[in-house]
């Protein structure tokens, strides 16, 4: 059985050692570790992040790393998203990227910097902030 995600920024890690199930935030993090030196952060947005749970709700994933592109996270969310019945919704961005859009005062990028996280890789402070 799948857990949930922890909604206290734990990233699916309560600590306790026990064998329980994994979280999602733990079968995205496992996914995503053939890769995880090209990420600086990557984070659970949207309902999922905020609570809204449904059985079979999309999860949206926010990426932000160094020299990393779309087609090379998808292929590490196929067998994911099979083994948690959930679509997964990647956005992938470099950080030069992330920045310039916050610059540039993108609304989707502001909105999603005020949603609530579950973090999969890194923490609030590895987000890149505008310059």
């Amino acid at each position: 059985m799948l857990r949930e995600p922890p909604y206290d920024g734990s990233g699916g890690n309560d600590g306790s050692g026990s064998d329980r199930a994994p979280s999602i935030a733990d079968v995205l993090r496992a996914a995503l570790t053939p890769i995880a030196g090209q990420i600086d952060v990557a984070f659970i947005y949207g309902p999922l992040a905020r609570g809204a749970i449904k059985p079979h709700g999309d999860v949206d994933v926010m990426i932000i790393g160094r020299a990393i592109a779309y087609a090379e996270v998808i292929p590490h969310f196929i067998a994911a998203a099979k083994y948690l019945g959930r679509s997964i919704n990647p956005s992938v961005y470099c950080a030069d990227e992330w920045k310039r859009k916050l610059v540039q005062g993108n609304r989707v990028i502001l909105a999603v910097m005020q949603q609530p996280k579950i973090f999969v890789i890194g923490s609030t402070e590895r987000i890149p902030q505008a310059s």
